[in-house]
């Protein structure tokens, strides 16, 4: 077989199709209760022949189009050589069927290109980057490990209390993310946080100032079976996660925490890759424009509501629905675009880097933490 196809067992979610001479056909995975398209892939092709491959054949098929995809995401999607360091593939290499997605990679001898979708974040690498939160931190902080439950197939919920030693906060900030596994820059939301206060990057910022008055907690990963297995929304049971009528193990766990925690603010974490409205076509779930924190972050986040289509809460969600009446909390979900970004400093619309995705995150996080210090979320505080 001149050509080789690999498919990661963590967070891979492709099926094979064909291998023949110097052409692969592939697929995305359909996983049973999904409700959104499967529009998640992740593979690798080596060439292991004695001979150059010219262009190497790569098919991605049965994608969903138009007005049936939720997001047109495979048209902006990523190669590599080595699996870590990610680009746009360039125009020139690949082309597009009505369900068809095309890519023509010249391959040296031995040589490999990954294809993603966006930038993959695996199980592994999510637990990994939760070992490196339980050393002690450079910044001085505190941050605690909790297992506040386990998914269906056994792994851990985490939660990270991140404290200033000395600090008597009386409120509690939220940030749930990796419900829907494969919104990646959701799951890139709480890395950055939880990276940020770690480290010590976020060292005289409203982030640190925060954690005066603010007690935050962040879930890194609310589905950890959906995030191995490559789902687009379920759970390893098949369950919706975060559907009003969403039973799943992992989300009895984390309304137990909530109840626990009676957040004043909660932000769950999403992602997208749509092309809606106006660069960076991002917007965020809130019950009204109204909404205080809504409002804050529309007034101070540019592009932040910047989607065709308006994100209503109402009552589709579990969570949100579940602590707003009970705590009076405030909510947003995030729809951080993995395919659109504008600079914060000017300049025109463009396919985002990984940097780029985390200084937009630093974005979004420095106005939540402004919203709860100087903000309606002070009043709390008083």
């Amino acid at each position: 077989m001149p050509l080789h196809i690999y498919v990661p067992d963590d967070h891979g979610a492709t099926e094979v199709l064909a291998v023949s001479g110097d052409a692969v056909a592939v697929r995305p995975r359909r996983w049973p209760g999904d409700t959104y398209p499967s529009l998640w892939f992740w593979f690798a092709v080596r060439n292991d022949t004695n001979s150059a491959a010219p262009a190497a054949r790569i098919e991605v098929r049965e994608l969903r189009p138009g007005a049936d995809s939720y997001e047109p995401f495979w048209k902006h999607c990523l190669w590599s050589r080595d699996g870590e360091a990610w680009e746009r593939i360039p125009d020139g290499c690949q082309s597009f069927g009505e369900t068809t997605l095309r890519i023509d990679a010249p391959l040296a001898v031995g040589e490999t290109v990954w294809v993603a979708a966006t930038f993959p974040l695996s199980y592994a690498g999510c637990a990994a980057r939760s070992a490196a939160w339980q050393q002690p931190a450079p910044s001085g902080l505190t941050l605690e490990r909790r297992e506040f439950g386990r998914s269906v197939e056994g792994r851990p919920l985490e939660a990270f209390h991140i404290r200033r030693p000395g600090a008597a906060p009386e409120h509690q900030f939220v940030i749930v993310a990796g419900q829907h596994a494969v919104e990646q820059t959701g799951k890139l939301f709480a890395r950055v946080v939880l990276d940020g206060y770690h480290s010590g990057a976020f060292a005289n910022t409203p982030m640190a100032a925060l954690l005066e008055q603010w007690a935050v907690t962040v879930v890194p990963l609310a589905n950890p079976d959906g995030c191995a297995h490559g789902r687009m929304n379920t759970n390893a049971a098949g369950v919706v996660v975060d559907d009003p009528a969403d039973d799943s193990v992992e989300t009895r766990a984390l309304l137990g925490l909530l109840d626990e925690l009676q957040p004043r603010v909660l932000v769950n974490c999403h992602g997208w890759g749509n092309e809606q409205g106006a660069p960076p076509y991002e917007d965020l779930y809130r019950w009204t424009d109204e909404d205080p924190l809504f409002a804050w972050l529309r007034a101070r986040v540019p592009g932040c509501n910047s989607s065709s289509a308006a994100h209503w809460l109402a009552d589709r969600f579990r969570l949100e629905c579940h602590v707003r009446p009970r705590y009076g909390t405030e909510c947003v979900i995030t729809e951080q675009n993995w395919n659109w970004y504008v600079p914060p400093s000017g300049g025109p619309p463009r396919h985002p880097t990984r940097a780029d995705l985390e200084v937009r995150v630093v974005e979004y996080f420095t106005e939540m933490a402004c919203f709860c210090l100087h903000g309606k979320g002070a009043d709390a505080a008083l």
